[in-house]
């Protein structure tokens, strides 16, 4: 605009200020000249705006109103006649009046007498002022100010000073004048006006706001509503009642909710109009002018700057409770009309028109609610869309106030008042604690008792109050929840200040650190009250949102639409984390739904998934899924819990699983499996384990980056140590047994096996009847040595299962039920893990009950082919050292172990742990694979009187393994089973415990004759009812054998058994020199000498040093030469004392006879003897035969 522009537009207000000033006066003094002040009504087509109806009552503490005759109207005619033509009345003052003057010069200062509106803000200001003015004055002033708006004059005026804004505004410029339309049409359309004509109409907006009946439309479109509500009435009788028109608005605002959808909008219209200056609510204005000089009164008023500063300050003790009243009525209506909140829309304006905000099919002016425009909004900044930064400062300052204040959300007010009444104090909690309470009302109780008496929040509530949450979305920014922020601002300045404040990973930080000890109770409830709403609404957690939005609408059907959805029970929004969860699953395992064939879930959305699972695994009530199947369990199994820990409902939901409902169980059963395959959701595990993974599985060799899997082998590995946390070893156990009741809770057990198992034990459901119908088939496919039917990742995986299972006892629920009473009478005080109450079974083994008996053999059958925990862990760096073949099987590490136990630099415990094993190896073969296999055709061929009359399940006690070491004497063993019983001979020799038919045929003779060399084999252990039975090691040398074998040499042992198996013991020692173990080592270096070039077996060896013996004695050592006499007794008495059972006997007998020769003349000579016996005779008698049949011919004939 120039300068001339400038110019003209000044001189238009200069006139307009003069004709104002002059008709006001011409307009007062008409109507003095036509009579009294409100005598009588003279045109009534004038006073169509004032219809008859009831209205409010006045305040008690109003002054007495003062009854008048309505004033007539301004008449054209009338005034025409009563002035003469050409003639101007005089201007006059308010001041000048006698109906006002007296109150003017009482109320006003002395300068501004010259200026009747400076009088009009003077005296209706203040309701102090208003009550005091005279009801005469009271009067004259609201006819002068419905005058000022019905006088054409004044909207000629008007229409001089806004020319150019009249002739864009159609609506105004088409209206007649005199009707008192234009001013407030104009008014109406305020923020589309600037200039002088601006400053014009906020003086006459004044004028219009202090009487709802001076407003554009209102009364047209309100009057029914104003009567129905009782909101005030429309009559003459008290139209210049300040009081009450001000109630009326008050009134209606109160009850926009019950409006008409005109009235509604006229109502919202003239709030939007009031937005810009707080005098123009004059309700407001009257409630609050000493609270803004005491709150604000350094803020400057205009644009809606007071309002704002009273907003903040709704709380302060100072605020007096009628400006709270009315600065809560003007909050209400902003959640109807964003615009009515100045600095808001202000600040938004150009946001909400960039990203459609107002758009609304049903409204054509837009819906501007503010749930609508802050939703709109919020989602454009969780879609990564650009909001201007005044825009998310005011939103913050919205979101706060309705996070802080019930009152200001209309909903939760009406849906959930009954609520607050009951269970809130009546709302007279502040600071947000109302809101609050309402959240932790909306979480149900799970104590069946404590629910009947809590009251139940109503659906409507519930929606309400979710849909507050959704508008406040404090999930996203914890300032934006004070009672939340105040609770947890020394969690967040402890652990979280490395997140920028205002970002959602505050919540997320706060979260993570749940049972960390910086964590205080009263900001982990106050949390956990935001996040079980968070939790049923993925679209709460921002992160969250804006990554995984596209997956949730095209994998899980998830509206992206928050207005439409508000108010809807829409369950997938709470399961969506559950859904897209499922489908990562599903990927994982190489499936996918049909309809979902090519879709999947993104990286970015599987980081914030497994994120979300994670930290929502603390509690139940996070978990939507699982609280609404469970509550009846949780009550029945969990109600004891007070104050239940983080995870320790799941947990005893887990412990309860098989008496729980199906679906809670289906659903417990999925979260087990969950756990299982990602381990931060047993939160109890992980905050104890998390020391111990640093600790030990770091630099453990079985794990890879941040394989999950591996994190729980490595701890289940590692749990025995004496380093680990007593807390964590618990955890371990703890999974370890939930994951024993189904075999789907072992992600990696399944998944290696689900093959094998769907195939060959497709009716199992225990993860211990799993392994054992595996390893049944493992075992015989081993054992035949036959193709696997299981295959090579399963077989592996089961040998874990195997090992772990023979860690601890309560891992075999069938084990511990079949033992239960044998393990309280034998082993009550024995630990449970670690292989100690199993190894306690063993040493009993012969005492335990049939059942018991029964299975733990079983056990040992599948822990001698598939792995065998107690080996493992005592001999790991024996196996390391000397087995460390990556294509070893497991039933070849106890026979490698084997051959080195008797190196000097062979651990100890070791080699004791390989002895136990072989004399339960030798005591039954079916525990030895490399017998049983290397043996498989000797057996029944020359045992298969002992298979027969021994019962299947039932040990053999050595009788199998005797009847090879019989064989192998005869050297009629296959060459494999050879070196097998060679070696069964060999290390029995050492220790006479492994020699089972020995052992017990000689006991007392062992106790009896024997006693030093048996306390030197008993140091290691002397426990047991049958104290032979329980040697743990070896004897060294081999001293108890020779012990024996000396005592039979002098014919001390006189019990014929157990003379025969001493002497089957020299006789096997005789075939072979290196299964003497105290001949071996007196001869060592003359079999070197002379018979090194040979190898050992079948008495090859023997047989050389003998004969070197005999042809060159001198040659040989003394030492063995001594002890070869000694054995050469033995075996002489040993060949006179054995039972001849069949020709081969003899034969053996003979030739190891010193007379061997002259035997064998003297049987040769016998039967030459009757070889001639027999020709002599049996020519003798074929003549008399053939004699006796010619005889008998010829007496024939």
């Amino acid at each position: 605009m120039d300068v001339s522009e400038r110019r003209v537009m000044m001189l238009r207000f200069t006139v307009f200020v003069f004709l104002l000033i002059h008709v006001s006066g011409e307009v007062l003094n008409r109507d003095a000249a036509n009579g009294q002040l409100g005598s009588k009504m003279v045109d009534g087509k004038h006073d169509n705006i004032l219809k008859p109806g009831a209205f409010a009552s006045r305040p008690a503490d109003s002054h007495p109103r003062q009854t008048h005759q309505p004033i007539p109207p301004v008449d054209k005619h009338k005034m025409s006649a009563a002035k003469p033509e050409g003639v101007k009345p005089p201007a006059i003052r308010l001041s000048e009046t006698k109906e006002c003057g007296n109150d003017i010069i009482k109320h006003c200062n002395p300068k501004i007498y010259k200026n009747n509106f400076a009088i009009l803000d003077c005296l209706q200001n203040d309701f102090k002022i208003m009550d005091d003015l005279s009801s005469d004055c009271q009067h004259y002033i609201w006819v002068y100010k419905r005058n000022l708006t019905k006088d054409d004059r004044f909207d000629y005026a008007a229409q001089e000073v806004c020319k150019s804004e009249l002739s864009q505004i159609h609506e105004c410029s088409q209206l007649e004048k005199g009707k008192g339309l234009i001013i407030p049409c104009l008014v109406d359309n305020i923020e589309n006006v600037t200039g002088n004509c601006h400053t014009y109409l906020e003086k006459m907006a004044r004028i219009v706001f202090s009487d709802y009946r001076l407003i554009y439309h209102f009364v047209d479109q309100c009057s029914v509503d104003i009567e129905q509500l009782k909101c005030g009435r429309i009559g003459p009788a008290d139209e210049n009642d300040v009081h009450t028109q001000g109630k009326t608005l008050e009134c209606l605002a109160n009850k926009i909710g019950d409006l008409h959808d005109g009235c509604r909008k006229q109502l919202l219209r003239v709030a939007e109009l009031q937005a810009d200056d707080y005098h123009l609510d004059r309700q407001l204005y009257y409630a609050c002018r000493e609270d803004r000089e005491r709150l604000c009164a350094d803020v400057p008023a205009g644009g809606g700057k007071i309002y704002e500063c009273l907003f903040k300050h709704k709380f302060d003790k100072m605020m007096s409770t009628q400006c709270k009243e009315m600065v809560t009525i003007r909050q209400r209506l902003i959640a109807e009309d964003v615009k009515v909140e100045k600095t808001f829309y202000s600040a938004c304006r150009k946001d909400i028109k960039e990203h459609g905000c107002n758009k609304k099919d049903k409204v054509a002016e837009g819906d501007f609610r503010r749930a609508n425009i802050l939703l709109c909004l919020e989602n454009a900044i969780k879609t990564e869309q650009v909001i201007s930064n005044e825009c998310q400062i005011e939103m913050a300052e919205l979101r706060q106030d309705l996070m802080e204040d019930y009152s200001i959300s209309p909903e939760i007010l009406n849906d959930c008042h009954a609520e607050i009444l009951e269970s809130c104090e009546n709302g007279l909690q502040r600071g947000g604690k109302t809101i609050h309470c309402l959240m932790n009302l909306a979480r149900p109780a799970r104590d069946q008792r404590k629910h009947a008496a809590q009251s139940e929040m109503s659906p409507k509530c519930r929606r309400a109050l979710e849909a507050l949450i959704q508008e406040a979305d404090p999930g996203s920014d914890y300032r934006m929840d004070k009672v939340l922020h105040m609770a947890c601002e020394p969690v967040v300045q402890s652990g979280c200040k490395h997140v920028q404040p205002g970002d959602a990973r505050v919540i997320s930080c706060l979260m993570d650190h749940l049972d960390s000890e910086i964590m205080t109770d009263e900001c982990e409830e106050r949390l956990m009250e935001i996040q079980y709403f968070v939790a049923r609404d993925f679209r709460l957690d921002q992160h969250l949102f804006s990554k995984c939005r596209r997956n949730a609408k095209e994998l899980c059907g998830v509206s992206g639409n928050w207005i439409q959805d508000r108010f809807k029970d829409d369950k997938k929004k709470e399961y969506t984390v559950a859904c897209l969860y499922r489908n990562i699953r599903q990927e994982k395992a190489g499936r996918k739904d049909q309809v979902n064939e090519q879709k999947g879930v993104s990286k970015q959305c599987k980081t914030e998934i497994m994120r979300v699972m994670r930290q929502r695994a603390h509690s139940v009530d996070l978990r939507p899924e699982v609280e609404r199947v469970c509550l009846k369990d949780l009550g029945m199994y969990c109600s004891d819990m007070d104050n239940p820990g983080p995870n320790q409902e799941i947990q005893c939901l887990q412990e309860h699983l098989d008496t729980l409902e199906v679906e809670c169980q289906e659903v417990i059963g999925n979260f087990t499996e969950d756990e299982d395959e990602m381990p931060e959701l047993d939160v109890i595990l992980m905050k104890a384990c998390t020391p111990m993974i640093n600790k030990f599985c770091d630099t453990d060799d079985g794990l890879e980056g941040d394989d999950t899997d591996n994190i729980m082998d490595c701890l289940i590995r590692n749990k025995n140590k004496p380093r680990m946390d007593e807390k964590c070893r618990a955890g371990i156990e703890h999974h370890q047994l939930i994951s024993m009741k189904n075999f789907q809770f072992d992600h990696k057990f399944k998944e290696a096996c689900k093959r094998s198992v769907s195939k060959f034990c497709k009716n199992k459901k225990s993860k211990i009847d799993v392994i054992s119908c595996l390893s049944e088939h493992v075992r015989n496919d081993t054992l035949l040595e036959e193709k696997h039917r299981i295959d090579k990742v399963c077989r592996k995986q089961l040998r874990a299962e195997v090992l772990e299972r023979g860690e601890d006892i309560r891992l075999d629920e069938k084990l511990v039920q079949a033992c239960h009473n044998d393990m309280e009478d034998r082993c009550k005080d024995v630990e449970k893990g670690n292989a100690k109450m199993l190894e306690c079974l063993k040493r009993n083994q012969k005492v335990l009950s049939k059942p018991c008996h029964k299975l733990l053999f079983k056990r040992e059958q599948e822990e001698a082919v598939i792995g065998d925990y107690k080996v493992h862990s005592v001999c790991k760096a024996m196996i390391k050292t000397y087995c460390d073949d990556d294509d070893m099987k497991e039933d070849e590490i106890l026979p490698c172990l084997r051959k080195h136990k008797d190196k000097q630099e062979f651990d100890h415990k070791c080699r004791e742990l390989i002895v136990k094993r072989e004399i339960a190896e030798n005591k039954d073969y079916r525990l030895n694979p490399e017998l049983q296999k290397k043996c498989r055709l000797d057996i029944p061929k020359f045992c298969k009187n002992v298979l027969h009359t021994q019962k299947n399940d039932d040990e053999l006690q050595g009788k199998v393994v005797t009847c090879l070491r019989k064989r192998f004497i005869e050297k009629k063993l296959s060459r494999d089973c050879n070196d097998v019983i060679r070696n069964v001979i060999k290390d029995s020799a050492h220790n006479y415990m492994e020699d089972p038919v020995l052992a017990s045929t000689c006991e007392k003779e062992i106790i009896k004759y024997c006693g030093d060399e048996h306390e030197m084999a008993m140091k290691q252990n002397s426990g047991g009812l049958n104290k032979v039975e329980m040697v743990q090691s070896s004897d060294g040398s081999g001293k108890v054998v020779e012990c024996l074998k000396q005592n039979f040499l002098k014919r001390i042992i006189t019990n014929d058994a157990c003379k025969q198996e001493i002497q089957r013991v020299i006789q096997e020692a005789q075939i072979d020199i290196n299964i003497d173990p105290l001949l071996h080592m007196a001869c060592q270096r003359d079999l070197q000498k002379f018979c090194g070039d040979l190898e050992p077996g079948e008495g090859r060896r023997m047989a050389c040093l003998l004969a070197e013996l005999e042809d060159h004695p001198k040659q040989v050592s003394q030492e063995c030469r001594k002890l070869l006499d000694k054995r050469k007794q033995l075996w002489e008495l040993a060949a006179q004392g054995k039972p001849v059972e069949g020709f081969h006997d003899v034969y053996q007998q003979i030739v190891a006879s010193p007379s061997k020769n002259y035997l064998l003349f003297v049987i040769c000579s016998i039967i030459g003897v009757f070889f001639l016996v027999g020709i002599t005779c049996g020519r003798i008698y074929v003549a008399n035969i053939f004699e006796r049949a010619v005889k008998s011919l010829h007496g024939i004939h």
